[in-house]
């Protein structure tokens, strides 16, 4: 018994009325729905909506479509049809230049893949974090050499008291970084370890592996990243297992793994390698005080119930403003601001000591001299194809004569030379897609030594592909469309009409590939030599010959001393608690009345200098005795430019509030990369207590053996800790690889425009 309440699915009804012709439509309409009725008793009524559906589609046929003028051209199969296989003959009767037109588009459009996952990967990052309009880092401005700068560190008390006076908040993590050494078994290496609120990984999205969430909140709970998972425990579970935490020498901890992170996704700014709970600072440093305003955490994190509510606590933040400056008047904050995890990795450039390191701004410059070069690769391959495509079309003369006798016009022509090329770059797409994806994202990837973590399975991507084949298809088919379909017939069939030959659009196009392409090899050629340039390029002292070593403290340094001055081969020892390229402190300078300077700090001995070999112009070293010069200080040139002085021999300064006399000025030196801007910097004399580093100066060819010697030195001294330390000319660590790594991507450039070429 039929069911007189069920009715024919209403969309395929819709859709029939609409396409369907009217003398046609009432009949079929009839038919399908005694069909409908009929399948019900047969089949569920679901599997009848569906075959009524199935049917529905299968009569929108050409003979039965109403002719809309939108659909006349999907109405013509036939006609595109043959088009192509006219198309796919000529690229066969013409294999050597269909080789280079699919060729040359195949390479652009594989630099254009690449574009498109380098840029993806910039501009996704942190984006998977699923509360990230929700999380706000906190963050404090200052007034610093007349200019008003955002900090990423705050107070350390600044999270707890916002949670109290601020139900809006729901969750606070506080996040502090520190060096220590982790120990398993065997393995043992100096690592980073976070401390953080159990609400860590409740604002930041990073599914765990094995675990749960909720461990941190037991303070003898260690949570591993995946790639810290394997260094320790390879590829099993390590879940129960024990590792141990060694925050000094005579303190440290036995922690349970309770969970390991999956992988983290390719574009993310924030990680880490061991989570512990924030509360342990006090096991690492028993005096540790989390009430104490001088003391900073890396960063506070706070999540809102409504993001609009930011601008309320906004409001009320001039009461901690005050509570900060009343403590910490060395440094007096103007405001405090929050940056949603959204927007910090493109304002981490604006944010100095953040939990994002800032990166984006050189990331994205990148991604526009990428976007430069494909443009000129794409365009290269473009003009290369229209001057081919306007000689080859000499061939179809006759064609293009029938045709138009038989009564085809000239936008029949101009669509067939369209659609025959729009297969041709569809060729190319396919072609360049696997170029992208095995041949230019990988050697890109090695080049920088970075994974994007690029797939295939992205709406934007194909969303992306089909633009590029598109618009690749029109520039590089308009015009020969347009010049070929202009002929008239007589002319065509008289022999009259001559290609190319007489075209001023070919030599302008050829002149834009030899320019385009000399402008590209002109960069490859000044990469390469500056590339020679910078590794001969001088650091401002000795870098060769000389090695370091990091202490963990005062009689680390004193043992590994006597152990050295041993050696014949070493001819000066320094001690340090900062080193030139491992690190510095960075400080506030005064001068009467209110100017402040922000400088970098290296406090060393006095051997540091002649250790180093750094070129003393004006001055002094410090005295030998270590509490003559307890007062004074030695700048580079780069400080008595910034201010100023024409003398700077005597000249006094204040810091943390005691008097400070320069007594000598050494030559500009570079502490980090060429890619650092040269800094003021300012040396105190070290207290030996506080040193953290023993430099050495060793004879001309002894260095791999004077520093097997040192290694061999420490091991027999200290075998709980591992060694750290190398030679100073690889301080700077890949820096030089990744430049020579720069200029071998535009060589790559350049033979591919050659090629083109």
């Amino acid at each position: 018994m039929i069911q007189k309440n069920i009715t024919p699915p209403h969309w395929p009804l819709m859709l029939l009325r609409f396409f369907v012709k009217k003398e046609y439509a009432e009949e079929i309409e009839g038919d399908m729905e005694e069909i409908f009725y009929d399948n019900i008793e047969q089949h569920s009524i679901r599997k009848a909506k569906r075959i009524y559906t199935w049917e529905t589609l299968k009569l929108l046929r050409p003979a039965l479509i109403k002719n809309l003028k939108a659909l006349q051209y999907f109405n013509q199969f036939n006609m595109f049809g043959n088009y192509f296989k006219t198309s796919l003959r000529s690229l066969m009767k013409n294999p050597t230049s269909s080789f280079i037109n699919i060729f040359g588009l195949s390479m652009a459009v594989g630099i254009c893949v690449l574009w498109f996952g380098f840029a993806s990967w910039v501009n996704d990052t942190d984006q998977f974090h699923e509360r990230k309009d929700e999380v706000y880092l906190v963050t404090f401005f200052a007034d610093l050499e007349g200019k008003e700068q955002q900090f990423g560190t705050t107070p350390t008390p600044l999270g707890e008291m916002l949670q109290q006076d601020y139900p809006q908040i729901k969750k606070v993590c506080r996040v502090k970084d520190a060096s220590v050494v982790v120990k398993h078994e065997d393995n043992v290496f100096h690592e980073r370890i976070r401390y953080v609120d159990p609400e860590f990984l409740q604002l930041f999205t990073f599914p765990l592996k094995w675990g749960s969430v909720n461990s941190l909140k037991d303070l003898n709970s260690i949570m591993l990243s995946e790639k810290m998972s394997i260094k320790y425990f390879g590829g099993e579970n390590p879940l129960g297992k024990s590792i141990k935490v060694i925050f000094s020498e005579s303190n440290s901890k036995e922690f349970a793994v309770a969970g390991v992170a999956k992988k983290l996704p390719e574009s993310h700014s924030v990680s880490f390698d061991f989570l512990i709970h924030f509360d342990n600072q006090k096991v690492a440093s028993p005096m540790y005080n989390t009430s104490d305003w001088n003391s900073f955490v890396n960063a506070t994190l706070i999540q809102a119930d409504n993001p609009s509510d930011i601008a309320l606590i906004q409001q009320g933040m001039n009461k901690y403003k005050i509570l900060q400056n009343e403590k910490h008047s060395e440094r007096a904050i103007s405001n405090f601001g929050f940056v949603s995890l959204a927007e910090l990795y493109k304002k981490s450039m604006d944010i100095r000591d953040g939990i994002c390191p800032p990166y984006y701004e050189s990331n994205t410059k990148a991604v526009l001299i990428l976007g430069v070069i494909t443009l000129f690769l794409l365009a290269l391959a473009c003009f290369n194809y229209i001057n081919i495509a306007i000689v080859t079309a000499a061939k179809r003369l006759k064609e293009i004569g029938v045709r138009k006798v038989i009564g085809a016009t000239r936008i029949k022509v101009i669509t067939q030379f369209l659609s025959e090329n729009i297969f041709v770059t569809s060729f190319a797409l396919l072609f360049g897609l696997l170029f992208g994806i095995f041949l230019f994202i990988p050697g890109f990837e090695q080049i920088n030594g970075f994974s994007m973590g690029f797939k295939l399975a992205q709406p934007k991507l194909w969303i992306f592909l089909i633009g590029i084949l598109f618009v690749t298809g029109m520039i590089s088919g308009l015009y020969p469309a347009l010049y070929i379909s202009r002929f008239e017939v007589v002319n065509i069939l008289k022999g009259s009409s001559k290609f190319g030959k007489q075209n001023p659009l070919n030599k302008i196009l050829l002149g834009f590939q030899l320019i385009l392409a000399c402008i590209l090899i002109t960069c490859a050629v000044m990469f390469t030599q500056n590339t020679d340039y910078v590794a001969e390029r001088p650091w401002g002292y000795n870098q060769s010959e000389a090695l370091y070593a990091e202490v963990h403290n005062q009689l680390a340094y004193e043992q590994l001393n006597a152990a050295m001055a041993q050696n014949s081969n070493v001819t000066s020892i320094a001690g340090s608690v900062n080193h030139i390229g491992k690190n510095h402190a960075t400080t506030i300078v005064k001068l009467p009345p209110i100017k402040e300077y922000e400088v970098q700090q290296l406090a060393v001995d006095a051997n540091y200098f002649s250790t180093m070999q750094l070129t003393l112009i004006k001055g002094r070293a410090f005295n030998q005795h270590p509490e003559a010069d307890k007062q004074a200080i030695i700048v580079n040139e780069e400080f008595v430019k910034t201010l100023g002085w024409p003398e700077p021999i005597g000249q006094q300064l204040e810091i943390d509030s005691m008097r400070y006399e320069v007594i000598g000025v050494v030559k500009n030196f570079h502490s980090y990369t060429f890619d650092s801007k040269m800094q003021p910097v300012i040396f105190k004399v070290a207290n030996k207590a506080d040193y953290r580093f023993i430099s050495l100066r060793v004879r001309n060819g002894s260095e791999r053996e004077t520093y097997a010697t040192l290694q061999t030195q420490w091991n027999k001294l200290f075998p709980e800790i591992p060694f750290q330390g190398s030679y100073q000319e690889d301080v700077w660590g890949g820096f030089f690889e990744k430049i020579k790594n720069h200029g071998r991507f535009f060589q790559a450039v350049a033979l591919i425009t050659i090629l083109l070429t």
